[in-house]
């Protein structure tokens, strides 16, 4: 007969493994809220998987406009709820995916992490840092996972540049350059509105500043920043332009721009590109030319090979949760990255150098 604190043991194992095996056998709920952003490269993660399924769709407000996401091939037959509460008590999704206008993500954020949801969430996570520390608090308390619509480390050239990278062909990182230029096109009028779009370098710059710390691993310490309307004053609170300096904490430095003024007839949306320069070479990526080209001291130029497709992270975040995957790594980036474009947003205003400090989202 074992001792009873071995048997205790024993039980403890088994219950656990009974829990995961029942989370495996059962479909993942996934339901949808807003109709703003990047959810339809969550859908496209989703398509095709046998583990998990939408179950709803709703807007975030009265008379919001979800047909862009309705009409994606996941969920033409996905039901529609008139508002999103009814929604998550009636299904009790496990993944609440947020999509919306930005000063309604948080309050939808902490709505869901209360029902018990994991996130997949629209960044900024929010537009001050008090509201920012309230969704951390409620994502804890709730012991739910969350991950922002960090859309481009799934990008092909930056997963080739993270394999340059690590590969440690080019040294260490000294300086680091990070691109980020969109068509203007046709932008919602609350873009105009401080309350409810907060900053470019939110919605626009903290993709920049993703792609940065996923290629190099890098965290940043501290923040300096400009911004400007230059030419598009009838929305006065959406900056076109933006600069950025920031402090790595291995002791280098990266700037970024940010811009709206990409040619309209350009043949991509956007100019998405990384420059890295390290002790024993130098490598350049670009959404726009789809390459990752590096140059090596003493060894030439060549163009290292990029991976067929995207990678497919919100189905990993997916499976993660299904197979019992902590996901603190994902989200306390969410946290930071957030953090540290609120932070560059007043050291904008301020015109003062302001600290990050990504662990304390931990």
């Amino acid at each position: 007969m074992p001792e009873p604190s071995e048997l205790k043991l024993y039980e403890i194992k088994y219950k656990k493994k009974q829990a995961l095996e029942s989370n495996i056998m059962k479909k993942i709920k996934i339901v949808s809220i807003g109709g703003f952003g990047h959810t339809s490269f969550v859908f496209d993660d989703i398509v095709g998987m046998s583990e998990a399924g939408l179950v709803g769709l709703s807007p975030a407000y009265d008379g919001e406009d979800i047909t862009s996401f309705k009409s994606h091939s996941l969920a033409t037959e996905t039901k529609v709820y008139d508002d999103y509460i009814s929604m998550l008590d009636s299904v009790k999704p496990d993944i609440a995916i947020i999509s919306t206008r930005l000063d309604l993500i948080p309050k939808l954020i902490i709505e869901a992490a209360n029902r018990g949801c994991n996130i997949i969430t629209e960044k900024p996570l929010a537009l001050d840092i008090g509201t920012l520390e309230t969704v951390y608090k409620a994502v804890k308390t709730n012991n739910v996972n969350l991950m922002a619509m960090l859309s481009m480390r799934s990008d092909q050239q930056f997963v080739a540049a993270k394999e340059v990278y690590q590969s440690g062909v080019i040294g260490e990182a000294v300086i680091v350059n990070a691109r980020k230029s969109y068509k203007w096109g046709k932008r919602p009028a609350w873009f105009g509105e401080k309350d409810k779009y907060g900053s470019t370098i939110g919605w626009v710059g903290i993709h920049a500043l993703d792609f940065t710390n996923f290629v190099t691993g890098l965290n940043f310490t501290r923040i300096a920043a400009m911004q400007r309307n230059f030419a598009h004053r009838e929305f006065p609170a959406c900056q076109d332009n933006c600069g950025l300096l920031l402090e790595l904490d291995n002791g280098g430095h990266a700037t970024v721009s940010v811009d709206y003024f990409r040619p309209e007839d350009a043949e991509t949306w956007g100019d998405d590109w990384l420059r890295i320069v390290g002790t024993k070479g130098i490598l350049q990526a670009s959404g726009s030319r789809m390459e990752c080209e590096v140059h090596i001291n003493g060894k030439g130029v060549y163009n290292h090979p990029l991976p067929a497709e995207k990678d497919k992270i919100f189905r990993k975040f997916i499976l993660s949760l299904r197979n019992g995957t902590n996901q603190n790594e994902l989200q306390q980036l969410s946290f930071a990255l957030t953090e540290a474009c609120l932070k560059a947003d007043f050291a904008s205003r301020s015109n003062t150098i302001v600290k990050i400090n990504p662990e304390q989202w931990r």
